[in-house]
């Protein structure tokens, strides 16, 4: 049974206030983050706090493949770590959607051969459904199937034996975020219960609320050891404080390009330990338009992994980068490249 309004916790008054063409392109474009990293007086720090071994990850959200399929690529590539998407999906190719299952809609012996697929990975994540969903929507029919499909996805992050399940907090059709503001807080805390039961913990993915501020009030004011959050480093670009800086004709400007990455910075420092997973890819600089393979340089991942080790981060980065099934393999094996001799400085 859904229930709306249930909570373990009193209740407290809160205000709401490419291939290898795509190196080449790559290469030419390297002195990007650089002139950024220059610009600020940027100095990484010494390399003292050791990373997980499993710290790289990346999800099965590879349109044309199957999800068997998506896996059996994943370990190909060597990553340690799996995000399983479209917890309300099918587990065969299907042409414009991602892989994935509804787990009370396969058989025992498909959920076996699933949990048996990922079992060599020493870290499992998953990225809960919210495509169409409405639930932070107060209530209604759309608001009570987005609150069970969310919960059926809860089950299936318990079932794989996942350690996070990635969650977007997002707007409901026709109400402000101070009118959702105390239902997220609810749901988001019987959530919690819900992963502290099933062994993993929630994390809140940035891009809404629309700025750093309220975003990181949320995760605090949710206030539930199972629940943190996870920085998108490409979810930034409709945030506040970084529209009030950055003109639409400067997006691709040196001084455009080092606000954005100042975004993620920010949002590292005051998140803290809530701060406690990452999807990484890269943002296209003329667009802002994100989940790209690290082609462009514009996200200063030199810069934002001495940042972590600076603050002894202890979670994973996962790739979400999307592109033609075929361009696949090389975009990830790439970027796995890259990441792997940042983490190594």
């Amino acid at each position: 049974m859904i229930q709306f309004v249930t909570t373990s916790r009193k209740d407290r008054p809160r205000s709401a206030s490419a291939s290898r063409h795509a190196i080449d392109r790559r290469e030419a474009l390297a002195g990007l983050s650089g002139l950024a990293m220059a610009a600020t007086g940027f100095a990484a720090p010494a390399a003292s706090h050791k990373f997980s071994p499993h710290i790289l990850g990346a999800n099965t959200a590879i349109t044309g493949y199957g999800l068997f399929e998506a896996i059996r690529l994943l370990r190909r590539l060597g990553f340690k770590t799996i995000e399983v998407q479209n917890l309300d999906g099918v587990p065969a190719a299907t042409p414009g959607q991602f892989p994935g299952f509804r787990i009370q809609d396969v058989s025992d012996d498909v959920k076996g051969r699933i949990k048996a697929a990922i079992s060599g990975f020493d870290y499992v994540t998953t990225h809960l459904p919210y495509t169409g969903l409405e639930y932070t929507a107060p209530d209604g029919e759309a608001a009570r199937a987005g609150v069970e499909t969310l919960e059926s996805a809860l089950a299936a992050t318990a079932f794989l034996g996942a350690k996070i399940g990635v969650i977007h907090p997002k707007p409901a059709p026709g109400k402000t975020l101070q009118e959702i503001w105390p239902v997220m807080i609810k749901r988001f805390r019987r959530w919690g219960d819900i992963a502290r039961e099933g062994g993993f913990h929630l994390a809140l993915e940035t891009g809404y609320p629309l700025s750093v501020a309220d975003f990181v009030r949320l995760v605090h004011e949710v206030d539930h050891e199972h629940v943190g959050a996870t920085i998108d480093v490409g979810h930034q670009g409709r945030y506040r404080e970084l529209t009030a800086r950055v003109r639409p004709e400067d997006k691709a400007t040196a001084a455009g390009i080092r606000a954005y990455n100042d975004i993620n910075m920010e949002l590292i420092d005051r998140l803290g330990a809530k701060l406690i997973h990452f999807h990484i890819h890269d943002i296209e600089p003329k667009s802002w338009r994100e989940h790209k393979p690290l082609i462009h340089g514009f996200i200063d991942y030199p810069r934002l992994i001495a940042k972590l080790r600076e603050t002894k981060y202890s979670g994973v980065l996962v790739f979400e980068i999307g592109g033609p099934a075929e361009e696949m393999p090389n975009f990830l094996t790439d970027a796995k490249r890259q990441l792997e001799q940042h983490l190594k400085k």
